[in-house]
């Protein structure tokens, strides 16, 4: 919600970083604009809401506003943790990190086609310690849903994994 008004037009820090999120999104729908239509959907989709609301948020920046404070600060106040011992929530951090990058790297080196139902698996069964049936059902589903969706509804081309480029498989 918007709350009370400072001075008109001030260049402070969270101006300039929705500033900065204005001209990325500018530059994501800009660089796309060539690309033929099934591939510029995608950043157009995404791009062009983002250009809108973060020029929203740039002009309630620039000129002031602040969110009224609530009385606890939650929930929207970012919070790292009070019941949680600090190494436990720091362990817990690393390890959704680690998943992160993980997929990230999968994808990297085995493309979507196979990351996706790779790590799917991986995070069922091995984090979060599902059963094996129940691992491969989730799992099978996953990866339907993305290839419906993705590959014959949107007809998006992924690219290969770094490795099978290496080999020149494909």
């Amino acid at each position: 919600m918007l709350g009370r008004k400072e001075h008109p037009l001030k260049l402070r820090g969270p101006a300039i970083f929705s500033l900065c999120a204005l001209i990325f999104f500018i530059v994501f729908v800009y660089q796309a604009q060539d690309w033929r239509m099934q591939a510029r959907l995608y950043p157009w989709a995404i791009g062009i809401p983002m250009v809108i609301l973060a020029l929203v948020q740039v002009i309630l920046d620039l000129r002031g506003y602040k969110a009224k404070e609530t009385s606890d600060g939650a929930p929207v106040d970012f919070q790292f943790t009070q019941t949680i011992e600090p190494a436990l929530a720091r362990k817990r951090a690393i390890t959704m990190f680690s998943w992160l990058l993980g997929f990230f790297l999968v994808v990297w080196l085995l493309g979507f086609e196979y990351g996706i139902p790779l790590m799917v698996f991986s995070y069922l069964k091995f984090q979060s310690n599902e059963s094996w049936v129940l691992s491969i059902i989730l799992t099978v589903l996953a990866f339907v849903f993305f290839w419906l969706l993705f590959v014959k509804l949107l007809t998006l081309p992924f690219p290969q994994g770094l490795i099978f480029t290496w080999l020149g498989i494909g």
